[in-house]
């Protein structure tokens, strides 16, 4: 026999005592619902339950079910809590009590709570005779922001949650899977040590939480019938629930906790907790198997196993075994008397495959000078083509031979062994030849985009310290260094010239944006760029006549144009009218027989909407980079031309455009994220902690590339080069470059970028500093405040600027200004006046507003660049 009887109960905050045991645990996932389950020894009438509220309380439905309607199965126990829990999901009111007679002399009590009222409070009220319910304290200072979600804007329903599992679901279910994983070793060994298990798994958790990618301010609720000692920058014992930061500070004790918290620690066996007196009665908290979830985690002990309850619509079962496994190697690790900073939270396994995954093919690298290497070529086959471009068409005799007069040319103007000749980099084959005719010099060159406006070009000669300019034709507007025409070369001998150059100096010093407002200059060796065209002769079928589609003063250009070269194939270079006409395009691949491709993306996705089956037929490999490659490309490139593999090709300026690559397949032309996959050879590729540890795979952190194609680094900038190129910690004498690029391993074993660490974008594969661009936008007097962000504007990505004047100021005068100082690709899309930037609480410019905030029509009518139409090539 049962009845329902409606009692009013008070929804308090925070309320004085403990909880008892797991039972307590305040709810962390499943809309701040709190569940506690207790087995009551000694008489109790239902009728005498006082549930009585203080002024404007509301009612809590109360279920009583008599003698007999449940058993002592435990599992039956856990469908009554799951049953009670939707209920009070589903109704308005702080909860649901439900009473089951056991016997004559025991009951089992189960409570279900929202928001901020905890079960084990509401339990001892019902048994004792206290006429006054426990004081509504105060929230500690600091815990407002921590109770109204996670840290930083984490999600732990969706995505990544803050206990670092990769997410089943978008959202809660409420319902518990479990996991158990043996714990025996460590557990006799805290045993023998004397070590608490509460406080060492207490600390490995926040530990391991740190380690997979939490937020430093990231929720654990730590439930505990014994003190705990939090961790060791804690200098106090608690008892209780205690919500802590996963990075180790005491947030407050015996609070619940809002749902943004979704990593729970019952350091409580599982089971029947120790018994509780309370009033006449003693109460004995109980957690029933496969009950509901309240958090998205929660860590439990049964005697010698570890025990992981998770919420099955946010985490899979693979995962959470990983995790445990994680947890019991981080634990040992403490055992072990590792220090903190040290500890990798990953098992032996998934180090030995990390490590696997990190390193690429051992690889020779010849230590020869790059154009050598195309010296090679021109003496073995110099009736072989070489370069193409437009009408224009070189042997390997012939550019060899106009490189020498080149190379003469600087060397009469006073160029030497390691000085820096700038270059007017138009698209043509005389560009080709000058990169050449440096080298043979000794010297290095600077590629500049002749349409740079002439403010940026002076700045680059002037930090450089680029003893010429060597120009096709002069520029119409004044340098501060003398300009060499290449046509001055026409008349000397193209006999070799000879140097002293050595691999170890630089071949080449590529500018590129600044986050402080100007360009820096990335120095790279020829033992880099020669350890890079090597790696890629065992990627893929050697070239034949590779076009190359970005402009030549971009890094990506270099790798395409330098593999060709080294390897005895041709490079195909469109003219400026075939780079931007998609037909023209197209007829040039048909015409040159083209068989290699290397482009930015979106412009082999242009590529590939206009060139059809039979432009594309004779192609044998396509190699794309510099930004994220979209599943709706491999698809199509799959669809036209599946006899040449696709490369999804990942490696920066500062390591010589090469690092790491993946082969596309089927399976990345129907999901996000596509893999940049696994070091080339003689590459490393490491995603690393804030403390340089390796993380486990699924865990987020920072790209790190090691290798003989990393950078010399940053051009007359000793302290930023410092910062960034550091000691390789993995292979003594090697180098590390930090990418900013946040990325993880997948269970596959292959690399993926998440995004950025900083405030580094990309368009159109060209790196961009939104500080440069903010640096040139208040470079007009009118302006007082400004802030930059990349958009998603459409189907595309795009450069908004959010301008505050100080006085009268027009669109078209704030674009021409702009136009001035920086190059096409990093002028924004749209200029956007408004009255004040939105900020947060501690002052910032709040770049979510930003991105969210619509664009005045009147301001949003153009775009804001130049030179740039809709269907046109970058």
């Amino acid at each position: 026999m049962s009845r329902s009887v409606r009692t009013p109960v008070p929804a308090a905050s925070p309320v004085d005592g403990p909880p008892a045991g797991p039972a307590g645990v305040p709810a962390g996932g499943r809309a701040g619902l709190a569940s506690g389950c207790w087995v009551v020894d000694g008489p109790l009438d239902p009728g005498a339950l006082r549930v009585r509220g203080a002024g404007g309380g509301q009612e809590v439905p109360l279920t009583v079910l008599g003698p007999g309607s449940v058993g002592t199965d435990r599992e039956e126990w856990g469908e009554l809590i799951r049953e009670e829990t939707a209920a009070a999901e589903a109704e308005p009111g702080p909860g649901r009590v439900l009473l089951a007679q056991l016997d004559e002399e025991r009951s089992l009590l189960v409570v279900v709570t929202k928001d901020t009222l905890l079960p084990a409070a509401v339990m001892r009220w019902l048994l004792t005779d206290d006429a006054s319910f426990p004081a509504v304290g105060t929230r500690p200072e600091g815990l407002s922001r921590a109770a109204a979600g996670p840290a930083d804007g984490q999600s732990g329903a969706a995505g990544r949650g803050p206990s670092g599992l990769p997410a089943g679901g978008d959202r809660a279910s409420g319902y518990a899977g479990t996991v158990r994983v043996p714990a025996g070793r460590a557990a006799a060994r805290l045993r023998s040590a004397g070590v608490p298990m509460e406080a060492s798994l207490a600390v490995a958790l926040a530990v391991l939480l740190v380690r997979c990618g939490s937020a430093p301010g990231t929720g654990i609720v730590v439930a505990s019938d014994t003190p705990v000692a939090v961790t060791p920058r804690v200098a106090e014992s608690v008892s209780g629930t205690v919500a802590l930061r996963a990075g180790g500070h005491a947030l407050a004790s015996g609070v619940p906790v809002h749902p943004g918290f979704h990593a729970a620690l019952a350091v409580s066996p599982c089971g029947v907790s120790e018994p509780e007196r309370v009033g006449a009665y003693t109460a004995s908290a109980v957690r029933p198997p496969d009950a509901v979830a309240h958090h998205g985690l929660m860590v439990l002990l049964e005697d010698d196993r570890l025990r992981m309850d998770y919420d099955t619509g946010l985490h899979e079962e693979g995962a959470v075994t990983t995790f445990a496994a994680r947890l019991l190697a981080v634990l040992e690790e403490l055992l072990d008397d590792r220090p903190v900073y040290g500890i990798v939270a990953a098992g032996a396994a998934e180090r030995a495959a990390v490590t696997e995954w990190s390193r690429g093919a051992e690889a020779a690298v010849p230590a020869v000078c790059l154009h050598t290497l195309v010296e090679e070529h021109a003496a073995r086959t110099p009736d072989a083509p070489a370069v193409r471009c437009g009408e224009t068409e070189l042997t390997y005799g012939r550019l060899d031979e106009d490189a020498n007069r080149v190379a003469r040319l600087l060397r009469a103007a006073g160029v030497g062994p390691g000085g820096l000749v700038a270059l007017l980099t138009e698209r043509a084959a005389w560009s080709v030849t000058a990169m050449l005719g440096t080298l043979k010099a000794g010297a290095a060159y600077v590629p500049i985009e002749p349409t740079y406006p002439p403010e940026r070009v002076r700045r680059i000669l002037d930090d450089s310290g680029a003893v010429v300019l060597l120009a096709g034709q002069e520029p119409e507007y004044a340098v501060p260094v003398p300009v060499l025409a290449g046509g001055e070369a026409a008349g000397l001998p193209g006999t070799p010239l000879g140097s002293p150059v050595t691999p170890d100096d630089l071949a080449y010093v590529i500018y590129t944006s600044g986050s402080t407002g100007t360009p820096k200059g990335i120095g790279v060796h020829h033992r880099a760029i020669v350890a890079s065209t090597a790696a890629r002769a065992v990627a893929g079928p050697p070239p034949g006549r590779d076009l190359v589609l970005p402009p030549l003063c971009f890094d990506g250009a270099a790798g395409g144009m330098f593999w060709a070269l080294t390897s005895g194939g041709a490079v195909v270079l469109p003219t400026e009218h075939e780079a931007h006409d998609p037909m023209a395009l197209r007829n040039l691949l048909e015409s040159a027989a083209v068989t290699h491709v290397h482009a930015v993306p979106s412009h082999y996705g242009i590529v590939l909407q206009v060139a059809g089956r039979e432009a594309l037929g004779r192609l044998s490999m396509v190699a794309v980079g510099g930004e994220p490659l979209g599943p709706e490309i491999v698809a199509e490139h799959l669809r036209l031309c599946p006899q040449a593999p696709l490369f999804n090709d990942y490696g920066p300026t500062e390591c010589a455009v090469w690092a790491t690559t993946h082969r596309c397949g089927p399976a990345e032309a129907t999901g996000a994220g596509i893999p940049i996959g696994r070091p080339v050879p003689g590459y490393q590729a490491y995603v690393l902690d804030g403390g340089l540890r390796p993380v486990p795979p699924g865990v987020p952190g920072e790209i790190w590339l090691g290798g003989p194609g990393v950078a010399r680094g940053y051009h007359g900038r000793a302290a930023l080069t410092a910062e960034r190129f550091l000691p390789d910690p993995y292979r003594p004498g090697g180098r590390l470059y930090r990418t900013g690029d946040r990325g993880l391993w997948g269970q596959d074993g292959r690399l993926r970028i998440l995004g950025r660490v900083d405030h580094q974008v990309k368009v159109r594969g060209f790196r961009i500093e939104l500080g440069e661009v903010e640096a040139a936008v208040r470079r007009h007097p009118a302006v007082t405040e400004c802030a930059v962000l990349l958009r998603q504007e459409g189907p595309t990505e795009q450069l908004v600027a959010f301008v505050v004047l100080g006085s009268r100021a027009t669109v078209p005068e704030l674009q021409g200004n702009i136009a001035e100082s920086v190059p096409e690709q990093m002028r924004p899309h749209h200029i956007a006046i408004v009255p004040r930037l939105p900020r947060t609480p501690g002052g910032k410019v709040d770049a979510l507003a930003l991105r969210t905030m619509s664009v005045p029509s009147h301001t949003d009518t153009t775009d804001a660049r130049t030179g740039m139409v809709d269907n046109r090539f970058p």
